[in-house]
């Protein structure tokens, strides 16, 4: 059985709301100066520092983060919480306006400050830098602009998600994953000596999940030059851009998990065969199958029912068995019959199961025809 699904405040995402905008959003440049975007959707809202409004009819959200205004259609689980949270402020029509535009014109202040003091640094340093050895000045822009110009060769040749580890040896802390003869493994951030390496799983019926993977960085793949040199260049990116996921990666591979068993159970909401096969050594019909529930429902007994033909479709015989449970929700189990008292000709060549009576300990049956059946 798989656990249930726990809200998490302060951190909102496509898990807990159905749209996230930035009504304003203040972004550093690479000299450190702040640009205000506007009515931008953003995948996450986090580093919340009010939430200053909430308009009950339309589920949105109004708050303040470190660098954005931003409102937040929250699904309907949460909103009924927010509905009842005294310290939010409800609000609509010109009040809701006016706290949107007393919100912007704080933001506006703070960043404005910011990008000034900015500008006095910068003009700080160059009043500094000018009373340095010219010379020397010169040395450091040559210098750096070769460091620039190297990183960038790097960043054109190289994906920021892909970190070089060189063959190194790392395990996953969550599970007994394990990588040892990559060049490179895809990650999706790097924070306090461990990587987060991202992997593809799959499920069932087709479906697959991603998967997080902590994985601790020895001293050996520390002193590595590829690796340092990497996260020199992309560590800002790799320490910050999914952060969420870092916080908490066993909570998002349950989410991960759960979402593929969600489309698996809307394909086959009774279940499906994992597998099954069929012999007729010396006329005598012999039959497995293997088969797992994804019904809430436990399954008591299970009728399979076939049809065996030739290669000109005659039949050559019909029957059924019957396999004995339990077998619970997300549980599989097989059944192997090596002798049974079916006999058909030597001409028989095809098997085709055409339907399946689930029998529940409920006492409900449920007949699944041809067209319902799913196979792994």
């Amino acid at each position: 059985m798989l656990p249930a699904f726990i809200l998490k405040a302060q951190v909102y995402n496509e898990s807990n709301s159905l749209m996230r905008k930035a009504l304003v959003l203040y972004q550093k440049d690479a000299k450190g100066f702040y640009h205000k975007a506007e009515n931008v959707s953003v995948p996450v809202v986090n580093n919340i520092t009010d939430s200053y409004a909430y308009d009950k009819k339309s589920h949105e959200l109004y708050v303040k983060t470190n660098n954005g205004n931003c409102v937040i259609t929250v699904a309907d689980n949460y909103a009924k919480f927010l509905k009842k949270n005294k310290n939010i402020p409800q609000l609509k029509g010109e009040e809701l306006n006016s706290s949107i535009s007393r919100v912007n014109l704080q933001l506006e202040e703070q960043f404005s400050q910011l990008n000034e003091q900015r500008q006095r640094q910068i003009e700080d340093s160059i009043a500094k830098a000018k009373a340095d050895s010219i010379e020397r000045v010169r040395q450091d822009s040559i210098r750096l602009a070769r460091i620039a110009s190297q990183k960038e060769s790097y960043r054109n040749a190289h994906n920021w998600r892909w970190v070089p580890i060189s063959r190194n040896s790392l395990s996953c802390s969550l599970c007994s994953k394990s990588v040892y003869s990559e060049d490179s493994i895809f990650c999706i951030g790097f924070r306090n000596d461990t990587l987060y390496h991202v992997t593809s799983e799959n499920f069932a019926l087709g479906e697959t999940y991603l998967k997080i993977h902590p994985m601790h960085v020895s001293s050996t793949l520390k002193s590595n030059e590829k690796f340092r040199y990497h996260i020199e260049v992309y560590g800002d990116s790799l320490r910050t851009c999914d952060e969420s996921f870092m916080d908490d990666p066993d909570f998002y591979n349950y989410m991960f998990i759960s979402k593929a068993a969600d489309r698996v159970k809307a394909e086959a909401p009774y279940g499906y065969f994992n597998n099954w096969g069929w012999d007729s050594e010396y006329g005598a019909v012999s039959f497995h199958f293997e088969y797992t529930n994804t019904n809430k429902a436990t399954i008591k007994y299970i009728d399979v029912y076939w049809t065996i033909t030739n290669d000109v479709n005659d039949v050559r015989k019909s029957g059924h068995f019957k396999g004995t449970g339990p077998l619970e929700e997300w549980e599989s189990a097989s059944w192997n019959w090596d002798y049974s008292s079916y006999y058909v000709a030597g001409d028989a060549s095809n098997m085709q199961i055409t339907k399946v009576i689930l029998t529940y300990t409920n006492g409900t049956q449920k007949t699944l025809s041809k067209s319902m059946l799913r196979f792994d």
